[in-house]
């Protein structure tokens, strides 16, 4: 079997975690991280929902901050599943934006939390020509920038694990599924 054959075959598990995380964004407060921290999750301005993996439809696309999600929630109570979508993150008092995808659970287009400006980017070199030791404020920036990157890869990866947890354990799959259309349909 080669790479996109098996991609091809797994494509619904995407799609059952993107639903997943929108059902997240509007029913749990904060839900807990494997590593213990908790995630608020709100739901942006761009969601897609498409067919089943195997199934025939449309697609049905909800972009901007539209107050009624009532097309969506028809399309779930008719078995269509997140494509992709826009999700906030907001941890330890910082907001992330990212779009996640199903196909391939790619994260794309984050926007970081705002990052303190440096004192003085840019140091001015001492007398002598000698280069000041350590990092310039611009280096710390980036370290920090590069930090905030890890923070909302290692949310989404643990928001991913605890589907996963639930998924696969037979008791919690099924109570997930019930929980996840009840949801869908008195949305």
């Amino acid at each position: 079997m080669d790479l996109l054959e098996l991609i091809n075959q797994k494509a619904f598990l995407g799609q059952e975690f993107l639903t997943w995380l929108w059902y997240l964004s509007e029913e749990e407060e904060a839900p807990a991280l494997p590593d213990g921290k908790t995630v608020r999750l709100t739901l942006g301005d761009n969601l897609v929902l498409g067919p089943a993996q195997g199934a025939e439809g449309a697609r049905i696309t909800v972009r901007g901050q539209e107050t009624s999600l009532a097309e969506a929630r028809e399309g779930l109570r008719r078995g269509k599943l997140v494509e992709a979508l826009r999700l906030g993150l907001e941890m330890d008092g910082e907001e992330y934006w990212l779009n996640l995808s199903a196909a391939e659970l790619g994260l794309s287009s984050l926007k970081l939390p705002p990052v303190a400006p440096a004192e003085d980017p840019l140091r001015p070199e001492p007398p002598g020509g000698q280069a000041p030791e350590g990092p310039s404020a611009a280096d710390g920036l980036v370290l920090e920038r590069v930090a905030l990157i890890g923070n909302a890869v290692q949310a989404v990866e643990g928001l991913f694990a605890a589907f996963l947890a639930r998924r696969l354990d037979d008791e919690a799959a099924a109570d997930l599924k019930s929980s996840l259309k009840a949801w869908a349909a008195n949305g």
